[in-house]
């Protein structure tokens, strides 16, 4: 079986070698898309223009006014005493946040009344606001606690004979800097390692078709499952390199924390390359045509590794429908076990759900594109 497998791989490898294309489609565009992509997907919002409209004037008041300028989330656009402006300038997009210190704000605090600041928002981008939101009741809850704070110690004991104050340490595992890069990135790897795989080894079958040498692999002595063994395994090999690249690329030039085991990630690529470049060879058997093969290889790839993986929207949010059709998605499974090997440090131990469904899938995967290989033989 070797002796009838290697002459295969080897012509494949001719191939790939003499169509510049395909190197640069195999090495050079997963790491465009990666920095691409990677630099231009990012949850982190930064200088969001803000307003202050300061209505008490107060040293109370400039002080949290200080705090606004001084954090990097914003970018003080606008500030004033009057509030004839706030429409104005949110509905032309000048300032995205406006904040109103009302009158006697400083007073009533002295006098240990709740005070509210009002928080106008652009809401036309909810996560832009809904972010934003967060920043600026950080920077008031850490105020509010420095003026109780001070009012505790000039009175010498616990503030109004009530309750003593809880100062809340927080510590956030696995990604300590909330890192927008940290989770998009190993995801990104996924979501281009699954188009990539499939697109190597969807032109394949469809190219003998077209330039009439299929005829050749018929005539031969080669079995159907030796064909497709000998076509997967040169994309196989430069699959690995891909992922090699790409983990490099996410490591040094975003920065991304890599806790696991290498050996671990390397087995999980190896299989999870394995049902990529079997779902893209059973295109290319089936559709016989490299254009057809190109299409459906981006329409069953893209989207739903984009859409149904959790990249981007978290799966247990979605209808149980939905759920249920992303459990046929490869890349569910890898971004899964990427983002828990790269942030977490799983083992094997930790991913072997995964691993069984990615295995499963392939196989499946395999003996179907051996089956229809077998068929085109005949």
């Amino acid at each position: 079986m070797t002796r009838r497998i290697i002459p295969i791989m080897k012509k494949e490898a001719i191939h790939i070698w003499r169509d510049p294309r395909s190197l640069y489609m195999a090495l050079g565009l997963p790491m465009v898309l990666l920095i691409l992509f990677g630099y231009a997907i990012t949850m982190d919002v930064r200088h969001v223009e803000v307003g202050i409209i300061d209505q008490d004037g107060t040293a109370l008041s400039r002080n949290f006014i200080s705090r606004v300028r001084a954090s990097d989330y914003f970018s003080l656009r606008y500030l004033s005493s009057n509030d004839t402006e706030i429409e104005r300038l949110l509905n032309e997009g000048f300032v995205k946040v406006f904040i109103v210190i009302p009158p006697d704000f400083s007073r009533d605090l002295a006098k240990g009344k709740d005070k509210a600041l009002q928080l106008l928002v652009d809401g036309s981008n909810n996560n832009r606001a809904l972010v934003s939101l967060g920043y600026v009741s950080r920077i008031i809850q850490i105020f509010a606690t420095d003026v109780l704070t001070e009012k505790m110690s000039r009175q010498g004991g616990l503030y109004g004979g009530g309750f003593p104050m809880i100062d809340p340490r927080i510590r956030v595992w696995y990604n300590p800097e909330l890192r927008s890069a940290n989770f998009i990135v190993p995801g990104l790897i996924a979501v281009v390692m699954t188009v990539m795989t499939t697109l190597l080894t969807s032109l394949t079958v469809a190219r003998e078709w077209e330039n009439g040498t299929m005829e050749q692999l018929i005539a031969g002595p080669a079995r159907s499952h030796e064909i497709v063994i000998g076509k997967m395994l040169p994309y196989f090999l430069l699959g690995l390199a891909q992922v090699a690249l790409v983990v490099l690329a996410g490591t040094l030039i975003f920065k991304v924390p890599l806790k696991g085991n290498l050996f671990v990630l390397f087995v999980v690529s190896a299989i999870f390359l394995f049902c990529g470049l079997g779902i893209g060879l059973l295109l290319s058997i089936v559709t016989r045509s490299q254009q057809l093969a190109y299409m459906f290889s981006i329409l069953t790839t893209l989207l739903p590794s984009y859409l149904l993986s959790g990249f981007i929207f978290p799966i247990k949010s979605m209808p149980k429908v939905i759920q249920w059709i992303s459990a046929l998605v490869p890349a569910r499974y890898f971004l899964t076990t990427l983002r828990g090997i790269f942030l977490k440090g799983y083992g094997f131990g930790s991913i072997w759900l995964e691993i069984s469904a990615l295995s499963v899938l392939s196989v499946i995967i395999f003996l179907t594109c051996i089956k229809r290989m077998k068929l085109s033989l005949e």
